[in-house]
């Protein structure tokens, strides 16, 4: 699986954001919204996130394109049905994406959103998996960490990996992903300890964070 944060986490839930959820934008195609693609992918878990500033609450659910016509209509297994009344996909109205450079980060992604599992089955009517996967729907709240202790795997960082009690920075790429702060848009923390391994993608990163 590419998650970039390990199961070990210490915090207080008074720590979680759980107001918003992750952009869909209209161009995402959700059948690769599925745990084990690419380390980059903005679906994962530990990506850092901003708040979108577009995005804002009171928008009534038939007006959002997205959710009439788009990949969370399409998702929602409902397709053009003129004359039809019909619910909208339900979804939390103000939404996060990976934070991009100069823009303030708001915290780490706790769950995946995923709208498939690996075998392509559809999480929307395969709960359990989805709570095995430790992930949300698409247009769904992702829980969002502000401040804690958290082990992050190697592929949550860019080409800069911290060192045991430098910085922990966010780089200006818009990839959410974290750096040593050599080229840091953000200081959110700093490292703590090292898990070594001889294979360097293998490593973990112990990191003390407040965003």
């Amino acid at each position: 699986m590419a998650n970039r944060i390990e199961p070990f986490r210490d915090y207080s839930e008074h720590e979680v954001v759980n107001l918003f959820a992750l952009d869909v934008a209209g161009a995402d195609d959700l059948k690769t919204w599925k745990p084990g693609n690419s380390s980059a992918a903005k679906y994962d878990q530990g990506v850092v996130v901003s708040a979108k500033s577009a995005s804002l609450p009171g928008e009534l659910p038939s007006t959002d394109a997205l959710k009439t016509t788009g990949a969370l209509r399409d998702y929602l297994g409902a397709k053009d049905q003129p004359h039809v009344g019909y619910n909208a996909y339900p979804v939390c109205e103000m939404t996060i994406e990976p934070a991009a450079a100069g823009e303030l980060p708001l915290g780490l992604t706790l769950k995946q959103t995923l709208a498939y599992d690996e075998n392509d089955e559809n999480l929307l009517r395969y709960p359990l998996k989805k709570d095995e996967l430790q992930a949300v729907l698409p247009g769904h709240a992702v829980p969002v960490l502000t401040r804690g202790l958290v082990l992050m795997g190697a592929s949550a960082f860019s080409a800069d990996v911290p060192v045991v009690g430098g910085k922990v920075s966010v780089i200006r790429g818009g990839l959410g992903l974290l750096d040593d702060g050599t080229a840091g848009d953000v200081d959110v923390g700093k490292c703590i300890a090292i898990g070594e391994a001889s294979d360097t993608s293998a490593k973990k990163y112990l990191c003390k964070i407040s965003f």
